[in-house]
């Protein structure tokens, strides 16, 4: 066991990654702090120049990853919000070596929001990341518009240079039409990307993203019979906030943050796409699950608003 049972006054915990050594790295929103943490030591890493702002958002340190070749390189990746205020912030992915040093920009200057800030980030088996940003509702036709980062998924190369197979030239978009994606997963057999995508009073949506795949937000939501848009595998309605996702073999897991709880989507394995069942495999308090983690020694975990908590196998 990686980790212990439960660690608690972590200042909102986001995400959990884990080395195939057993390292664990933690990121804090609200401190821009992050961790490197076991069972007995806490490492503080760095703590990231994350905007300065009070009452309800959404800003911080967000996603972090690391390198797919982490074990001979140390790099991890961090999306966090940095700025002065919320006239001027924006959003910025950097790589740092573990230690916390040699720090470099590797996408700069994505749109920001107070809320619908996205920031869960990811690592391709082509080794190439993603990032999934999301857009304000004030501005929200601009998920539209793939010359705007925000509502997008963004695809780059591990050194912030774009992919030659993106399918906009010169660009980091990768698909577009999203409100808030915040659950970033590969499956292990198709390697399509599933992203968990939240929606407003309705509709949040499980989605497969397909190169230059537009996902209808703010034009449509849920399953539309618009073959402009490409249709969610799975909605809900009222919303549910569908956060960080894993997937185990052939099952989807992903994280509410309204019910406090990890859902369980098993997949046809003849057709991934499809549905056969949901159920939900972990609840604890409402309003509180963040994500959903899988551990190389075969443990769940759960980031909560000031804890961690191991689920039973």
């Amino acid at each position: 066991m990686i980790l212990p049972e439960s660690i608690e006054d972590f200042g909102f915990p986001i995400t959990l990654a884990f080395s195939q050594d057993n390292r664990v790295y933690l990121s804090e929103r609200i401190t821009g702090r992050l961790w490197q943490i076991d069972h007995e030591n806490y490492r503080l890493i760095k703590t990231f120049p994350i905007v300065p702002l009070i009452g309800h958002h959404e800003t911080g340190l967000l996603g972090i990853a690391l390198d797919p070749d982490f074990e001979s390189n140390s790099y991890i990746y961090c999306y966090y919000t940095t700025g002065t205020n919320n006239k001027d912030f924006y959003n910025r992915v950097v790589r740092i070596k573990d230690d916390g040093s040699n720090e470099q920009i590797i996408l700069d200057n994505i749109p920001a929001g107070m809320i619908h800030n996205g920031g869960i980030i990811t690592f391709a088996e082509d080794k190439t990341l993603y990032i999934g940003v999301g857009i304000p509702n004030e501005i929200k036709v601009k998920a539209q518009d793939i010359n705007w980062l925000g509502g997008k998924i963004l695809r780059i190369n591990s050194d912030g240079s774009i992919p030659q197979d993106n399918p906009y030239p010169n660009s980091p978009v990768y698909s577009y039409g999203h409100r808030n994606p915040f659950g970033l997963a590969f499956h292990p057999k198709t390697k399509k990307l599933y992203i968990c995508d939240v929606g407003p009073d309705n509709n949040d949506e499980i989605n497969i993203i397909e190169k230059g795949g537009n996902y209808g937000w703010p034009e449509v939501m849920g399953i539309s019979k618009d073959n402009r848009y490409i249709n969610p595998i799975k909605t809900y309605t009222p919303v549910i906030t569908p956060t960080q996702c894993t997937f185990v073999g052939n099952d989807f897991y992903f994280g509410s943050f309204n019910e406090g709880s990890v859902h369980k989507l098993t997949l046809d394995e003849k057709d991934p796409a499809k549905v056969l069942k949901d159920e939900i495999v972990y609840r604890g308090k409402p309003f509180g699950v963040i994500g959903i983690f899988h551990s190389p020694d075969d443990y769940f975990y759960v980031t909560l608003p000031s804890s961690i908590e191991q689920l039973s196998k």
